[in-house]
């Protein structure tokens, strides 16, 4: 898995004519989900599985290197803290497009 891979995944998704009847911003709502087109769905889950092996170290720590390219590159990324209060130890990675954004998550390992 690759940084271009990714970016490219997500440059097709920002592309594509997503059906968002709601404007719901967060892409991995399940309400949204469940209406939104297959192709939509398609990219979000590319995304999510690129996301784990390029945004992420083995550990859960974020890949700052790869983040670092990636906004090179025109992606719209932010380092965000733990989306849950109670998990204090999880990694958010904010991939943000026109029509909404995607938490990418990973709980960091011997913290």
């Amino acid at each position: 898995m690759s940084i271009d891979a990714l970016a490219q995944t997500i440059n097709d998704l920002d592309a594509h004519d997503i059906y968002n009847p709601d404007d719901e911003s967060n892409l991995l709502n399940g309400e949204f989900l469940s209406v939104t087109d297959d192709r939509t769905r398609q990219l979000i889950e590319q995304i999510i599985e690129l996301s784990k092996d390029v945004l992420f170290k083995p550990d859960g720590s974020p890949n700052r290197r790869a983040i670092t390219a990636l906004r090179q590159r025109g992606i719209n990324l932010s380092e965000a803290g733990s989306p849950y209060p109670n998990d204090p130890y999880e990694t958010c990675v904010l991939i943000k497009i026109e029509e909404g954004y995607i938490q990418a998550t990973s709980v960091q390992l011997g913290v």
